[in-house]
């Protein structure tokens, strides 16, 4: 009678999970269906249980970026002729993530991307390489694009039903963009003595546009300023500070991502402006960037903390 419930218990479990992909599922390997399909380009970003996977690359800006992918025939064997694969784009499937996802992607337009109609997974191996070509340089920054790559067809596989089709996030890198140790030279909090910098501390310059770019905490996790108090971690809420270049490398602004119309700046109504007695301005010699800039808090309309920071850069940011 036990084993009569085991083996009950172990058909809903394998009925469970074939109900859950699109793919067939074997126990044993050797019997598996081998399928055809792209292979997870980085981590995905679209969260759990999500139709279609969603990834994420930004491009540093240039005419041509090149962004390889990897189609696989995926399962016990290899394949046993050329396959060719042939690719093309799925629209509805972005219209159907922004929908389920309610997000608010952009479809990328053809001009700016490239893709080979066909690939050739070779007799006897398992992958082939795709070369999509990113024209980054000719990107609008207020959009989100997003590419909608699709396996239209394997000629002698089946597609498979869960990353047959991927959604690939694209984005541009401008030159100020990455990540950096940051040391605190000022920091003088005029009213709280108990603030204290938090200094030194991992952060990114994230691109918002050819000549902004945000911050972003690595160390602790946040788009806020970080800070000590009485010892101990945490930031200044809702605020959130965007540097602005000109073509000199010069840090002309710094301004409040958090705007005082928003909830979250209702009570303490903080805004950044630059501190003009600073060298504010980041100095590019080959792959070595450092950023000097001084900048204010103010805090209902009052100048509240005094910022001295000096940026140098590490690398780029993932």
């Amino acid at each position: 009678m036990r084993n009569f419930i085991k083996l009950v218990s172990l058909f809903f479990v394998g009925a469970t999970m074939t109900s859950c992909l699109d793919d067939k599922l074997s126990l044993d390997p050797a019997n598996s269906t081998n399928i055809v399909e792209f292979k997870n380009p980085s981590l995905f970003v679209s969260p759990y249980g999500s139709k279609y996977a969603l990834y994420s690359r930004a491009f540093d800006l240039a005419p041509e970026n090149d962004y390889p992918l990897t189609v696989s025939y995926s399962g016990a064997n290899v394949a046993p002729e050329d396959i060719t694969v042939t690719l093309g784009t799925d629209p509805t499937a972005l219209t159907q993530y922004n929908t389920e996802q309610k997000k608010t992607y952009d479809l990328i337009p053809e001009s700016l991307y490239t893709i080979p109609a066909q690939v050739v997974i070779p007799k006897g191996q398992r992958t082939a390489t795709v070369t999509v070509k990113v024209k980054s340089s000719s990107f609008d920054f207020s959009k989100k694009y997003v590419l909608p790559i699709q396996i239209k067809s394997a000629s002698s596989a089946s597609v498979s039903g869960n990353f047959g089709t991927i959604l690939l996030n694209l984005s541009a890198k401008n030159k100020y963009d990455g990540r950096y140790r940051v040391t605190n030279l000022v920091f003088n909090h005029l009213t709280n003595p108990a603030f204290a910098a938090n200094s030194p501390r991992n952060r990114d310059l994230i691109t918002l546009s050819a000549t902004q770019n945000s911050l972003f905490d690595v160390s602790n996790n946040t788009a806020f300023v970080s800070i000590l108090s009485n010892g101990a971690a945490s930031s200044f809420g809702a605020f959130s500070p965007v540097f602005t270049f000109n073509a000199n490398d010069q840090v002309t602004a710094v301004t409040n991502s958090v705007a005082l119309t928003d909830p979250t700046n209702a009570t303490n109504k903080r805004e950044a402006k630059l501190d003009p007695t600073g060298v504010n301005k980041v100095t590019i010699t080959g792959n070595s960037k450092v950023m000097e800039v001084s900048y204010i808090m103010v805090q209902n309309g009052s100048d509240i903390l005094y910022l001295k920071e000096k940026w140098e850069y590490t690398g780029p940011r993932p």
